[in-house]
């Protein structure tokens, strides 16, 4: 299971070897958020020098969204905004990737395994491509720069002003009520505010690309991150006045905001060893959160 992480600025944390198994080349990785149960990780990538990899087979369903540079999958050049999803046990072309690259990749239900075979594919394929479905998988390739942003497709007045690029939804989902993946851009328009608590039946998670964004948990600046699992409660937000906010989402099911107005959070007890009116408050479950994204803010969330 992936931890709860809120407002995890990247530059705090530590550049690894990537885990691009069966390439050859240079790159690193800041693991923003890892499941050391079944390898299931978000990472941001860096290729310090030209990197390739044959054909082969994740072992893991793999997400690529390009930040900056060039990646060539088979004969396609993917540049800035490119998204690419292969489902785990899948057949994916050839891949280059340009000195200086710079790309988020996420795997879900599995580890950085990567055969160029297909003879051992049954061992580590167990959802057959969708993370819904038993159907096969296809290879999915977006270039979101050419795409038009969209309304907001999800339930909530206030939101109604919020735009998206839907880049991958998973097929099996009007089937299976909803609890396919979704991978999605946002961006809230400069000004923006919603004033309400929500929270969803699904983990969401996010890594800002641009702009800021005020909410309860702190304020979400380029290169900031979380990861939220479902039920957490989140909200007061506010976008910055000059660009707004924007910023790459991934969701394991459709996303249903189930809103909070009027919140209160009461916290009593009687003291036994400490005075009441000199210490700090105390709240339990903070999550895990880095330093540089400021002190908590106690009032009123």
């Amino acid at each position: 299971m992936r931890p709860h992480v809120e407002c995890i600025q990247e530059d705090d944390l530590c550049w690894h070897p990537a885990e691009l198994h069966g390439g050859e080349g240079q790159a690193r990785q800041r693991n923003l958020s890892y499941d050391e149960e079944d390898g299931s990780a978000s990472t941001r990538v860096v290729f310090d020098s030209a990197w390739h990899r044959p054909a082969g087979y994740h072992h893991a369903d793999i997400e690529w969204y390009v930040m900056s540079g060039q990646v060539k999958l088979g004969e396609r050049v993917l540049g800035k905004g490119a998204y690419v999803r292969a489902p785990a046990g899948l057949s994916v072309p050839e891949i280059a990737v340009e000195a200086g690259t710079d790309v988020l990749i996420f795997r879900e239900y599995g580890d950085w395994g990567f055969s160029k075979s297909a003879k051992d594919r049954d061992s580590f394929v167990s959802r057959g491509g969708n993370t819904a479905s038993d159907e096969p998988g296809e290879l999915t390739v977006v270039d979101s720069s050419r795409m038009e942003w969209m309304p907001n497709v999800y339930e909530g007045d206030t939101q109604r002003f919020l735009k998206l690029k839907l880049l991958y939804l998973d097929p099996a989902s009007p089937d299976n009520n909803n609890t396919g993946f979704v991978t999605m851009l946002a961006w809230a328009p400069p000004g923006w505010s919603d004033n309400r608590l929500v929270h969803h039946p699904v983990f969401e998670e996010a890594y800002s690309l641009d702009g800021n964004l005020v909410y309860n948990f702190g304020t979400l600046d380029s290169g900031t991150y979380f990861f939220r699992p479902a039920k957490v409660k989140h909200g007061h937000f506010v976008a910055g006045e000059e660009r707004g906010w924007s910023g790459f989402f991934r969701l394991d099911g459709s996303l249903i905001n189930w809103i909070t107005v009027n919140e209160r959070v009461v916290i009593e007890g009687d003291a036994v060893n400490y005075d009441l009116e000199t210490q700090a408050p105390v709240i339990a479950g903070i999550p895990v959160r880095s330093r540089s994204t400021g002190p908590w803010d106690l009032d009123g969330q």
